[in-house]
């Protein structure tokens, strides 16, 4: 996992729970490399490229006997199913990791599937992507192939805004920012029709090339220009449409290949009600919804997912692990969001109460943070937890968490 360790608390004590030991890949500060949490630290430069890590993660693997290579970050799938598949790993799945890391290969593939999808056009040119757009007609979803968690994603509704946000994307590309672009990619961003409905994100893990539920999140309803990340919350509100959702994740798991993996979709209603694909990924969402999911439903996705890439046999997994229960409480997860010089950031006198969770402080003091339109930073991850009856309108935890953040400790100063 190059970066991005604080959102993946709940993760890795899973493996630390099933006696696994961790030996970690980063870019990380130097600190890492005495958390207790990790049985050794290999250290690269953040300017590497993907083979070298897929080349450090195998020799670590060969060097401690390790069963796997595993990742819950976004950005680092390909690397993982590369290095497993050097590794000798029947299940390793190299060139889905490759179509989950494009959003232009997830739509090509949801069409050629016949899997629920969206107009899109791929952009390799500012000229030709406004001309594109232009014979479509805007609004449009602007987007690159390869961001993650909504990142540079936008509805432009005119021609002077989408120029300006191309060369956005463009930066970012040249810059290699986050870990997104590795290589220079002949299409770089994606045109996409814009679907006005609920937008909700799915969980689960494949064995044995079956699908197997964790759960569907709600997500706040964003018309946009920005689609942030916020309040994800379980259990999700229309329990009816379920059956519908799994379908689809089972159509694009088999259509894969895929026999061993975690899984995540993001969908959207269209005008109709009905849902399409966003995109989808062999990995569990980052942060809370794998907390959630195993608070609401009892069943530990990461947990079976381990013990399998471990080499234990799935039969037993499925008899020794906790399956789907019906929901026991209700979750929401608040994303804080802000601008500026952070002075302090912690749960403050949020954690007295009986509805809190957990809060996972992602910028550190003395750092600069920057959202809505002028960035996508994550300040702080707050998790609230409360009791739940069927029917229950996901607007009452909504108002639990953001009463809770405000008691945050909490403080941004303006930037110089």
């Amino acid at each position: 996992m190059r970066a991005r360790l604080i959102g993946l608390v709940d993760h890795m004590q899973a493996m630390l729970d099933l006696g696994v030991d961790i030996h970690l890949i980063t870019v990380e500060a130097p600190h890492v490399s005495i958390d207790p949490r990790f049985a050794s630290v290999t250290q690269l430069p953040r300017q590497a490229p993907q083979e070298e890590f897929v080349a450090a993660a195998v020799l670590v693997a060969k060097e401690q006997g390790a069963a796997a290579v595993i990742t819950f970050v976004e950005m680092d799938i390909e690397i993982a199913e590369t290095a497993n598949a050097a590794m000798g790993n029947t299940w390793a799945a190299v060139e889905a990791a490759h179509i989950c890391r494009d959003k232009l290969r997830q739509r090509t593939f949801l069409a050629e599937h016949g899997i629920p999808t969206v107009w899109f056009h791929p952009v390799s040119d500012i000229d030709t992507a406004v001309a594109a757009a232009a014979a479509r007609g805007l609004p449009l979803i602007l987007k690159p192939t390869r961001a993650a968690a909504s990142e540079y994603v936008e509805l432009i509704d005119n021609p002077d805004r989408l120029r300006a946000a191309l060369r956005q994307i463009q930066d970012v590309v040249r810059d290699r920012r986050a870990f997104y672009y590795d290589n220079a990619e002949r299409d770089w961003a994606l045109l996409e029709e814009y679907l006005p409905g609920q937008e909700v994100t799915l969980d689960g893990v494949v064995l044995d090339g079956e699908f197997i539920l964790g759960g569907v999140h709600n997500k706040r309803h964003s018309t946009g220009p920005y689609f942030d990340e916020d309040l994800y919350t379980l259990p999700f509100d229309k329990p009816e449409h379920e059956a519908e959702l799994v379908d689809i994740a089972t159509r694009i798991v088999r259509g894969l290949g895929m026999r061993l993996c975690m899984f995540n979709a993001e969908l959207r209603a269209d005008a109709d009600g009905r849902y399409r694909v966003i995109e989808f990924s062999i990995r569990v969402s980052g942060g809370h919804p794998y907390r959630h999911i195993k608070d609401v439903y009892s069943i530990d996705l990461v947990r079976m997912f381990v013990r399998a890439a471990c080499g234990e046999s799935v039969a037993d997994i499925l008899v020794q692990e906790n399956h789907r229960r019906p929901p026991r409480m209700t979750v929401c997860a608040k994303v804080i969001y802000a601008n500026g010089h952070v002075v302090r950031n912690s749960p403050g006198e949020a954690m007295h109460s009986p509805y809190f969770r957990v809060y996972f402080p992602t910028a550190r003091p003395g750092t600069e943070v920057v959202a809505g339109a002028r960035g996508f930073d994550y300040t702080g991850l707050l998790s609230v937890w409360m009791p739940w009856q069927p029917g229950q309108d996901p607007a009452v935890v909504h108002a639990v968490a953001t009463d809770l953040a405000t008691k945050l400790d909490f403080e941004v100063r303006p930037s110089r």
